[in-house]
């Protein structure tokens, strides 16, 4: 299925008790809308299930025609998508976006979420660079913004479900400043589950490297190094070097060492920890990090 497209449900359309407001984002295997619950007379995001390179949906269609050949692995990713949601619709975190329903539609599964009001680290990020300064953000900002987000990952993680896909567009600063960990789309691959049948989906300068192999062994220090990445775009401003990169010349130690003059070393370690090449050589638990982060 070379040439294809799945066009996005029309504005207006039904998801059980939602109206389709418009297009948040798309990507490579769901699409999230801005949907208006006439019941609550709140406003939701509903993640479609729509795997671009399984699925074609025309504009104005409602179901999406799926070929045979990929048929099985549509409903394995379906599956997938259905266990991801029940896992974190039992999750009630405040740093966590509180998936709300399910609704099957269309021969697809739609997953209603607390929609979060507030801008992106990323956004805030670029808002706060300086040119010439070497902090971008204080550091007692990064530790509480962090703190909290541990706090929640390691719930999912006791779940068994991995986010895969850790970076500053995929937390939220709420308007009082408490951070939201959103889009867990790349966790359709659940701790101690065959990956390799699973699609790989990483950002670049935020995936650690086995998150690039398909049959990479993924786990919660994949996520580990998420948050690491993430806490150096903090302080430099800037996404990591890819991991990929690295492996011919690796320049996250001198990034962190021009850091020296701005951030403590207790900061630094902890980053230079998480983003170790070696799975095995970084700290194994969001909970680890954060007992990091907290000692004197």
């Amino acid at each position: 299925m070379k040439d294809h497209s799945c066009a996005p449900l029309p504005n207006g359309a039904e998801i059980g008790a939602y109206r389709i407001l418009q297009v948040l984002s798309s990507g490579g295997f769901s699409i999230v809308y801005l949907a208006y619950s006439e019941q609550s007379e709140e406003c939701v995001a509903i993640k479609e299930y729509m795997p671009a390179n399984r699925a074609l949906r025309r504009p104005g269609d409602l179901v999406p025609y799926i070929a045979a050949e990929h048929i099985s692995a549509y409903r394995y990713g379906l599956a997938a998508f259905f266990e991801e949601a029940r896992i974190l619709a039992g999750i009630n975190h405040p740093n966590i976006a509180q998936v709300l329903e399910l609704v099957r539609a269309n021969e697809t599964i739609y997953m209603v979420i607390q929609f979060i009001e507030g801008a992106s680290l990323d956004k805030h990020i670029v808002r706060n660079r300086v040119q010439g300064r070497i902090a971008v953000l204080p550091e007692d900002f990064i530790t509480g913004v962090f703190s909290r987000l541990l706090d929640g990952l390691d719930e999912v993680h006791g779940r068994k479900l991995l986010h895969l896909d850790l970076k500053p567009q995929n937390i939220i600063l709420q308007p009082d400043g408490v951070p939201k960990l959103i889009d867990f789309g790349a966790a359709r691959r659940t701790a101690g589950r065959d990956s390799a049948s699973a699609m790989p989906m990483f950002t670049p300068g935020f995936a650690a490297p086995e998150a690039y192999r398909r049959d990479g062994a993924v786990g919660s220090w994949t996520d580990v190094y998420g948050i690491g990445a993430c806490m150096l775009a903090c302080m430099s401003g800037k996404a990591p070097q890819e991991a990929n990169a690295r492996a011919r010349e690796d320049l996250i130690p001198l990034s962190i060492e021009i850091l020296e003059r701005a951030y403590s070393g207790r900061i630094l370690s902890v980053t230079k920890a998480c983003l170790e090449l070696d799975p095995s050589a970084r700290p194994q638990s969001a909970r680890e990090i954060l007992q990091r982060l907290k000692e004197d």
